[in-house]
């Protein structure tokens, strides 16, 4: 009962943040204003009635930016947190290691070099995706086979360092072979990061995929725990860890280049929301993961809200996970005094 209580407390707490978010941009919406709105396009769902019809007055320009341009943000800042933040504790919990994430084992790179040479090519939506997925796994197996037979942990980072610095300097290549006039500028403005996803089917299509990703972790929460053992541990107690690491790498990289696919390549987020969780939660991954949901959220919502907001130019994300990712993960170092999962 005490965990539904708090369960039902985080969420109460990302929808009043997201609330007050809305009433951010440049163009004045009070929240008045847009608690009418919110309640006038409800009952146009269950009506033939337009909103304006509802509220009485023409306020189709104020419903287009809560409704068609923040709404929609909001929504998916909600979504990339909480998939980046699960994803990373998921990963950090599979191989045992405080530093793995989706950024750092490489799969982001991977995802993003899968992306961008859809992107080369002009593939639409649903074959950009499946290629950002498919290179991202690509990219966690070469890490993997690398690493493979070592008994030191930090023989994965060092892979995932490996072949992220290889995929990025494919994605270079590919920025050099690219049209400059037409594709290099879309590509680049792309790896920077944005929330600012155009295209609604798009935006649909990738969160079905993250939230189908964040389900499947959610259901095997608690056997992280499990994985945190080592595997002939694991095996004693009835569990194929082959089978459940494998099931719960691919839920990540699902989550990861659906994320990358539709918003670039965000860093930073996956490493930093887990230890910030366990910092709050405690170290037991059951708590960990449904906890890195909410707090990944809440943390792309302000760092979303940042990048539209302090100059007249939207500032791309993955300079704001950067500028303030790494002051969190020096205090949390501190705090620490070193990692452990």
């Amino acid at each position: 009962m005490k965990a539904v209580f708090k369960f039902i407390l985080a969420l109460v707490a990302i929808l009043l943040l997201a609330f007050f978010i809305l009433g951010f941009g440049r163009f004045d919406l009070s929240y008045a204003q847009i608690a009418a709105l919110l309640s006038a396009k409800i009952i146009s769902l269950f009506s033939s009635q337009s909103i304006s019809e509802i509220l009485g007055q023409d306020i189709s320009t104020q419903a287009f930016i809560l409704l068609e341009i923040r709404l929609p943000r909001v929504i998916l800042a909600i979504v990339v947190g909480a998939g980046l933040g699960i994803a990373g504790a998921s990963f950090q919990a599979i191989f045992r290691n405080a530093l793995a994430s989706p950024d750092i084992l490489g799969v982001a790179s991977g995802a993003g070099f899968g992306a961008v040479l859809a992107l080369l090519f002009g593939l639409n939506i649903y074959l950009l995706t499946f290629s950002s997925f498919a290179f991202g796994l690509l990219s966690l197996l070469f890490t993997i086979a690398i690493a493979r037979g070592a008994h030191n942990k930090i023989m994965i980072i060092l892979s995932g360092i490996i072949i992220s610095a290889l995929f990025q300097s494919f994605i270079s290549l590919l920025k050099y072979l690219a049209d400059p006039q037409d594709v290099l500028p879309a590509i680049t403005y792309w790896l920077l990061g944005s929330l600012a996803v155009s295209d609604i089917h798009q935006m649909l299509f990738c969160c079905f995929g993250i939230i189908l990703g964040c389900v499947l972790l959610y259901l095997y929460r608690w056997k992280h725990n499990v994985l945190l053992l080592e595997d002939m541990e694991a095996r004693t107690l009835g569990l194929n860890v082959s089978l459940l690491r494998l099931t719960l790498i691919f839920a990540s990289t699902l989550i990861i280049a659906c994320i990358v696919s539709m918003c670039g390549v965000i860093g930073w987020i996956g490493l930093i929301i887990p230890h910030i969780a366990r910092l709050i939660w405690g170290f037991n991954a059951a708590r960990v993961l449904p906890y890195s949901l909410f707090v990944g959220a809440i943390f792309m919502l302000v760092i979303d809200t940042l990048s539209r907001s302090l100059s007249a130019a939207e500032i791309p994300i993955s300079i704001l996970s950067a500028l303030v990712g790494a002051p969190f993960f020096i205090f949390i170092l501190y705090k620490t005094k070193g990692f452990r999962i």
